[in-house]
């Protein structure tokens, strides 16, 4: 009877520790003003018709988000080659430089670019001017460009967690113009790209990519985990507590 009577207690007492916990860890990251995610994009290449999993480009970066602006900070990461030398070897070039972001209203979110040089003169159709046609959110045809490389997501303005719709994925992007970018042929006028088409179908050098998808997901709060951490100590404190009584 005693030996219930102290699980009882213990139970008790940790009724709003555990409660304090949860609510912890239910809060979410976006009560700050900027919050850092993490993005990643697939690219399935398409070739020959088949689909080459150990070919595809991903895209793996970091995205601050101002909440209270509903616009994003930064956005930087790097982008897979998986077709530089052989199907599956990959590298990867830095894209460290947001150079552009577009408010889509019928989208509901952002398009945010980001690039490995510091200008948006990505395909050769810029005609040397930065801006001109250098990039294409959507995607584009240009397979020869510039030495520089970008990738665009989509951010919605409301939840950047959210899943993507159809019309959402289909403005994605992502152009690769560097050296060897388009199976290590060593050309920088040659781009790896790709996209999809409106009607859902692959898009893109070569044969294109499909499907794309992307995930974004808030990076916890150093302060959520000390939060944690310390609310852990106090139920081990209490439960030590209960048995020495």
């Amino acid at each position: 009877m005693h030996g219930r009577n102290v699980l009882k207690n213990i139970g008790s007492a940790l009724l709003p520790i555990g409660a304090a916990l949860a609510t912890i860890a239910a809060t979410p990251a976006a009560q700050a003003a900027e919050v850092t995610y993490n993005v990643t994009q697939v690219y399935n290449q398409v070739v020959y018709d088949i689909s080459h999993p150990d070919a595809d480009t991903i895209f793996t970066g970091t995205l601050v988000w101002d909440h209270d602006l509903a616009q994003p900070v930064s956005l930087t990461g790097s982008l897979t080659q998986a077709m530089v030398t052989a199907m599956g070897m990959t590298s990867s070039v830095s894209l460290g430089n947001m150079l552009s972001a577009v408010y889509d209203d019928t989208l509901g979110g952002v398009l945010v670019s980001s690039f490995m040089l510091d200008n948006t003169d990505v395909f050769s159709n810029s005609g040397g001017v930065a801006g001109v046609n250098g990039f294409a959110t959507g995607g584009t045809k240009e397979i020869t460009g510039n030495n520089n490389a970008y990738v665009t997501v989509f951010v919605s303005d409301t939840n950047p967690e959210a899943p993507l719709t159809d019309a959402q994925t289909k403005a994605l992007a992502y152009g690769d113009c560097t050296p060897g970018s388009l199976m290590g042929t060593g050309s920088p006028k040659t781009c790896m790209t790709g996209w999809l088409k409106l009607d859902g179908t692959a898009g893109g050098t070569m044969m294109g990519t499909a499907p794309i998808s992307q995930t974004i997901t808030a990076v916890p709060e150093p302060g959520s985990w000390t939060m944690l951490m310390a609310g852990l100590g106090m139920m081990g404190f209490m439960i030590r507590r209960r048995r020495a009584s």
